[in-house]
This record gives structure tokens, sequence and C-alpha cells, in this order.
């Protein structure tokens, strides 16, 4: 696979220009220069493969080669509403979420958090989903959304609903989830969600499922239940 660089401008004057961070990365890092060739992606699904052909160390200038290659649709749509963990786990959260297609991640507030999403440096997570979605061979950027409180990210009405609690239905019990559909999932802190939480969030409609084990931590939780929400999407015939 070519070496994937992150180009969400459209060509002007036929050509594309990377910002100086990618620039960079592209001449000092890779060691990529004029003639060499490489993939752009926009993070909208579109990818392509271009040429270099200004290399200057903060704008590198490229052309097209061929048409471009839109990323097929995923088989679901995920959104995981998340508690932070401690430290720098998050941001391995974040990167391990984007290498296993989930397309939005909303940062809760709960009763219970150690760490309030408000104070993450969002921009430094952002550039990881980028990084990720370079290594990963993805297109469409994983969409990292303001941080919520659980209230609010409740009261999302539409698509199947799932919230991680280890006194809910085991995996092969779960809801048959059709390819296409929006499944949103929430996953509370390490001290779990409060009764009066999870009541909440029974009463306005979300189904708990248990993951794998009875206690995970949050970044363990939200890709066993990612992984677990593609393993039961079922085809559409």
């Amino acid at each position: 696979m070519s070496q994937r660089f992150y180009c969400p401008q459209p060509p002007t004057d036929g050509r594309y220009r990377l910002d100086p961070d990618e620039s960079r990365h592209l001449t000092r890092v890779c060691r990529r220069g004029v003639g060499d060739l490489v993939e752009l992606f926009d993070g909208r699904g579109f990818a392509t493969a271009a040429r270099v052909v200004v290399a200057g160390k903060d704008a590198v200038q490229l052309e097209a080669e061929g048409e471009p290659i839109v990323s097929p649709l995923p088989s679901c749509s995920i959104e995981v509403g998340s508690a932070v963990p401690k430290g720098d786990r998050f941001d391995w959260l974040v990167e391990k979420a984007v290498e296993l297609g989930v397309d939005r991640i909303v940062p809760l507030v709960t009763e219970r958090s150690v760490v309030d999403p408000r104070g993450s440096k969002l921009e430094r997570l952002r550039r990881t989903i980028v990084e990720a979605s370079k290594q990963s061979g993805r297109s469409r950027l994983m969409e990292l959304a303001p941080p919520e409180a659980l209230p609010g990210f409740l009261r999302r009405p539409e698509g199947l609903r799932l919230l991680a609690d280890p006194s809910g239905a085991p995996f092969d019990a779960w809801p048959a989830i059709q390819s296409g559909s929006t499944v949103r999932l929430v996953v509370g802190p390490e001290g779990g969600l409060t009764d009066e939480e999870v009541a909440s969030a029974r009463e306005a409609g979300w189904v708990p499922v248990r993951l794998a084990s009875p206690i995970l931590r949050i970044e363990t939780a939200v890709l066993a239940g990612a992984a677990s929400i593609l393993a039961r999407t079922q085809p559409v015939h």
C-alpha cells in the first residue's frame, strides 16, 4: 500500500496542496519527494493516487493519477457514548475505535465520571484520528463529538440503542442488527453507572447488554462492544 496523507481540500488548478503538518510528514518523516507516488484521502470517503510535483518542506503539491476511489459505506453506523478513562488511555481508545470502524465517539459526563472530558485535549485526539486513519487505510474520518452529559445522550431517539451493563443480555441474546442501520452504545465509567442512570436508560428504551466479562476497563468495553455490534450485523438479502 502507498503511504497515505490527509488532504481534506479539493484540488485547485489541478493540484492538491497538503497543509504544513502533512507536508513536513511527507518530506521529513517519510522522505518522499518530487516524482513519488502516494495516496491522498479527504476524510469523507474519497481517496486518490497522486504524484508529488512540488516538495517544499512546508508546502507539498501533488497531481492526481487516475480516478478517485470511493470507499464503501460501513455495514452499520456505530456511535459510542463513552466515559473518559484516566491518563492517555482515551488516546488508545480513540485510535483503536478508528481501526475497528466506529463512526462517532461522544465523550460522556456521568455521575461517577473521574475524568471530565470537557478538559480533554480534543485537538490532539483529532490528530490521533487522522494518524490512525492513515495507518488503517480508512478514508472516512471518525467524528469526535463535543462532550455531552449522559441524560442528553440517552435522548437519542433513532436506531438500536445498547447499554453496556454486566447484568445485561449475553452476546447470543443481543438483538439482530440489520446492515445499514444505526447502532448506539453507552459505556459508563469504571465505577459503573448509578442505579438511577441505568433506570433512566432502560426507561428511554436502551437495551442492556453484557460484554465479554463482568468487569471491563472503559477502553476494553468500547472495543468489545463495537466488535460485537459488527459481528451481530446481518447482511441485507
